[in-house]
């Protein structure tokens, strides 16, 4: 797999999602647990605390005893703090969950790019491959700490609202379920919709940073040739590219993430209205309609966190593209696998009717053939280019040679192993 072929869009699928979190997060089974302990926690807290400020506003207008009032306001004050210490630990448990997992995607990017053959670091810059393994991996940073767990922890939520809003009236909860059906509804039609464009967008930023670090290793010879300005121009150039493609995978992202802000107003309307309606009829209490209204306003928070996750979740799979697209780029040179074991002691070396070429249109090698007995010491002599250095990259099988056989001690290097 070469060239642009490594780049190209493909879909990525639950099971790609799902594979990709248990090889990272298995290491870390228990800090995923506390996580998804955390998050319970303090779900239950925000799930609480409007039943008992509903209390208080409905032992307020009965004037029920100061004391009894007070109690409840105690009550709902320990209850927030709480939530928010129980946030900050969630918080910070999920960022080292997150880290950890990308750090070990990291090392396994760069320990198969550095067992890729010669040939591919010819094609793909140090700085392009820096990118893809430290900017590709940093777009699932927030999909391994936060983002599936907050999805799990919403849906969570989701049910509890809804099943307490059944509990108080299957009016009310049965008009707030057709609303977030609608809605899911809507999120799921606009899934995916932009990770396209990001992943072009994380391809423009990989060219830029080649083209930076090729420029900037070669700043001698920019300057001496007078192509300060054609370089800048080129730079330039990249720039626009890159900041195109940002802005074009940007509208698209709020475009999908702005339907929740439609979601948010339309849950908002349809739980105060049914909450006026049956206090206006006296079937509950004005402590109530806060109740429903509260609990409808936090119903909407899961549609939009979920709706501006999918943003996330787009990057995410852009990301995953790129990674898996380059993790499935194999070594041109082929492990045998039934290697044999070269003799002990000193080796001949034979080259046998050798060519070799880096691009097919210059032949670099033409048919080479000599042979070196154990011991003996060869020098070779040429003019820059005439194929010196590519001789001993083929000797320790940088590559191998694209007609005739390279043998060290009577063994084809083909048919040693690797290391």
């Amino acid at each position: 797999m070469r060239g642009a072929a490594w780049i190209e869009t493909m879909r990525i699928t639950f099971k790609q999602y799902r594979d990709l979190l248990v090889k990272y997060l298995r290491p870390q089974w228990q800090r995923v647990l506390l996580l998804g302990a955390l998050l319970a926690g303090n779900l239950t807290l925000e799930l609480l605390n409007p039943q008992i400020l509903s209390r208080f506003i409905d032992g307020a207008i009965a004037g029920q005893a100061l004391t009894a009032l007070t109690g409840l306001a105690t009550l709902y004050l320990a209850l927030a703090l709480g939530a928010q210490a129980v946030a900050l630990v969630e918080t910070y448990v999920a960022a080292d969950v997150g880290l950890v997992a990308t750090n070990h995607i990291r090392a396994d990017l760069i320990g198969h790019i550095l067992h890729l053959d010669p040939s591919f670091h010819n094609e793909h810059t140090p700085g392009e491959l820096i990118e893809r393994v430290d900017g590709d991996v940093n777009t699932l940073s927030n999909f391994f700490s936060r983002l599936v767990v907050h999805l799990l922890g919403n849906a969570l939520l989701l049910l509890g609202v809804l099943a307490l809003m059944f509990g108080m009236d299957w009016r009310v909860g049965l008009g707030v379920s057709l609303v977030t059906l609608i809605s899911f509804a809507i999120v799921n039609a606009v899934r995916d919709v932009a990770t396209p464009r990001w992943e072009a967008a994380r391809q423009a930023h990989a060219e830029l940073y080649g083209f930076i670090e090729e420029r900037l290793s070669g700043t001698e010879d920019i300057r001496a040739n007078g192509a300060v300005a054609y370089v800048m121009r080129r730079l330039f150039e990249r720039e626009r590219v890159m900041l195109r493609k940002d802005l074009v995978a940007a509208a698209w992202g709020v475009g999908t993430g702005s339907v929740s802000l439609v979601l948010l107003a339309l849950c908002a309307a349809v739980g105060l209205g049914l909450g006026v309606y049956l206090y206006l009829a006296g079937e509950v209490t004005l402590g109530t309609v806060y109740l429903i209204f509260t609990y409808t306003t936090l119903l909407s928070r899961p549609i939009e966190q979920i709706t501006r996750q999918m943003e996330d979740l787009q990057k995410a799979g852009a990301g995953l593209s790129r990674i898996h697209n380059l993790l499935t780029v194999r070594s041109a040179l082929r492990e045998n696998p039934h290697p044999k074991v070269l003799p002990t002691g000193p080796l001949s070396v034979e080259l046998e009717d050798v060519s070799f070429s880096y691009d097919p249109a210059i032949r670099n090698l033409h048919h080479i053939s000599l042979t070196l007995p154990p011991g003996r010491i060869l020098g070779l002599l040429g003019r820059t280019g005439s194929g010196k250095t590519t001789l001993t990259r083929l000797l320790f099988r940088l590559y191998d040679p694209s007609h005739g056989a390279l043998r060290l001690g009577s063994v084809d290097l083909r048919d040693a192993a690797l290391d």
